[in-house]
C-alpha cells in the first residue's frame, strides 16, 4: 500500500514539474476545424468528437473551433456569414465559385490575396492550443491551415475529412495532408486524380452521430413523446441547416393533400421560415422546429424524409433507414447526390410541391410496399461506423507521434 501511495505521489510530482507547454505536448488533444456554413460541417465535427469520446473517453481531449469566424481577421471572418444569403438569394454566385474553384491559376491568386489575412489567426490558434493532431472538416480551411503549418515549420499531423458525398470542391485535396478520409469511392477517385497519394486516402464513410445508429426508443413511443398519434404515419420535412428551398410550400401541400400524415418540419436557422410555419393553422398534426440537436429522435419517429440533397442529411437518413424525397439541391456538389440516391433506389427527386404531396399520399397507403423497399435500399448505403473509423485514425496518428 505504501508503495502505491508513493508511486501516485511521484506521478503527481512529475506532472507538477512539467511546464504548461510541456504538459500540452504530453496531452492527447485533437483540434477539429470547422465553419458554420450550413449544418453539415458542425455535425461532422461533433460526430468525430462523439466517436473519440466513445472509444477513448477522457484519454483524448477534443476541441471544436469555428476557425473562420473566431480566429481569422476582419473582414475575411465575415465571409462565412454570407453563406445563408448566397444559398437563398444568389445561387448564381455559388455556381460561379464552383466553376472558378476548378481553375488552379485563379485559386493561386485567391491564396496569395487571402493568406495574409488568414494566417496570423490560425497560427495563434495552433500555437495556443498545441494540438496533437488537427482535423479539418471544411474545404476552405484545409489549404490555409496546411500552408500555415508548413511555413511556420510546425510538425502536427493533419487529417482532412471530406464531407462532400460524390463530387467535391478541389480545394479539399492538398498533397501535404497526412491523411485524407473520404466518404465514398467516387470521392476517392477524385482525390487520386488531384494528386493525393493513394496511400494517404481511406474510404470511411460520412461521419454521423452514433445516436443515429442506436435505436433510441420504439417508433410509436417517440411519436407519443412528440404529441403525435403513435399509429399514424409521420413525414419529416427539412431544408438543411439553413432552411433552404420551398419548405413552406411543400409543407402546405402535404398538410392539405396527405390527410393520413403527421408532419414534422425543421426550419433550421431560417427564423423567418420558422415564424411563418408557426403561424399556420395546420390541417394535420404538425410540429415545427428551428435548428435542432435531436435529429436522430425526429428521424426515428418518421416514415419518410423530405429534404434537400445535403450529404450529411442523406447519410443520416441512410443510417435511419428512411426513404427520401429530395426536393432541391445546391448546384455543384449536391446535384450528384441526387443521382446517387436515385441510382440505388433509396429515394426520388421531385421538385414540385404538389407532386411531392401526391407521391407521399401514395407511398403512405397501408398496402404500398414502396416505402419498405426503399428503406431497405437506404440502409444498404448506410455507414454507421464512419465516426468510429475516423476516431480510430485520429487516435492512431496521435499515438504514432
Amino acid at each position: 500500500m505504501n508503495l502505491t501511495v508513493k508511486s501516485s505521489f511521484n506521478k503527481a510530482q512529475n506532472v507538477e514539474h512539467h511546464s504548461p507547454v510541456e504538459q500540452a505536448c504530453l496531452e492527447k488533444h485533437a483540434l477539429i476545424l470547422m465553419s458554420e456554413t450550413g449544418g453539415g460541417h458542425r455535425a461532422a465535427a461533433e460526430a468525430i468528437q462523439e466517436g473519440l469520446q466513445f472509444l477513448y473517453g477522457d484519454e483524448v481531449r477534443v476541441t471544436i473551433v469555428d476557425a473562420w469566424k473566431d480566429h481569422i481577421a476582419w473582414p475575411v471572418n465575415l465571409l462565412a456569414g454570407t453563406y445563408s444569403w448566397i444559398v437563398h438569394k444568389a445561387l448564381w454566385l455559388w455556381q460561379v465559385f464552383w466553376r472558378l474553384e476548378k481553375k488552379p491559376a485563379l485559386m493561386n491568386i485567391f491564396y496569395i490575396v487571402i493568406y495574409p489575412l488568414v494566417a496570423p489567426g490560425l497560427l495563434r490558434l495552433f500555437k495556443s492550443r498545441r494540438p496533437s493532431v488537427i482535423v479539418s472538416v471544411h474545404p476552405v480551411l484545409t489549404p490555409f491551415a496546411l500552408l500555415v503549418l508548413e511555413r511556420a515549420n510546425i510538425n502536427i499531423p493533419f487529417i482532412t475529412v471530406v464531407t462532400d458525398m460524390i463530387k467535391s470542391w478541389h480545394i479539399w485535396y492538398q498533397a501535404s495532408t497526412t491523411l485524407c478520409l473520404v466518404p465514398t469511392c467516387s470521392i476517392r477517385e477524385q482525390a487520386v486524380s488531384l494528386r493525393i497519394s493513394p496511400a494517404k486516402i481511406d474510404v470511411v464513410g460520412q461521419p454521423v452521430s452514433l445516436k443515429f445508429k442506436t435505436r433510441l426508443e420504439d417508433k410509436a413511443l417517440l411519436r407519443h413523446k412528440l404529441g403525435f398519434d403513435p399509429c399514424r404515419p409521420v413525414a419529416l420535412l427539412a431544408g438543411g441547416g439553413e432552411g433552404y428551398g420551398a419548405v413552406f410550400e411543400i409543407a402546405r401541400c402535404i398538410a392539405q393533400r396527405v390527410t393520413q400524415a403527421q408532419l414534422i418540419i425543421v426550419a433550421g436557422r431560417n427564423k423567418l421560415l420558422q415564424t411563418k410555419l408557426e403561424a399556420v393553422d395546420w390541417e394535420v398534426p404538425t410540429r415545427v422546429f428551428g435548428f435542432v440537436t435531436n435529429m436522430p429522435e425526429l428521424m426515428q419517429a418518421a416514415d419518410v424524409f423530405v429534404t434537400k440533397a445535403g450529404p450529411g442529411c442523406l447519410a443520416e437518413a441512410f443510417v435511419s433507414r428512411l426513404p427520401l424525397i429530395i426536393f432541391d439541391f445546391i448546384p455543384g456538389q449536391e446535384d450528384h447526390n441526387v443521382c446517387y440516391v436515385q441510382q440505388h433506389n433509396a429515394g426520388v427527386y421531385v421538385p414540385d410541391p404538389e407532386e411531392i404531396a401526391d407521391l407521399l399520399r401514395d407511398w403512405l397507403r397501408p398496402d404500398n410496399p414502396a416505402l419498405t423497399q426503399m428503406a431497405h435500399n437506404a440502409a444498404g448505403l448506410a455507414q454507421p461506423e464512419a465516426a468510429l473509423a475516423i476516431a480510430r485514425r485520429v487516435y492512431g496518428l496521435i499515438t504514432e507521434t
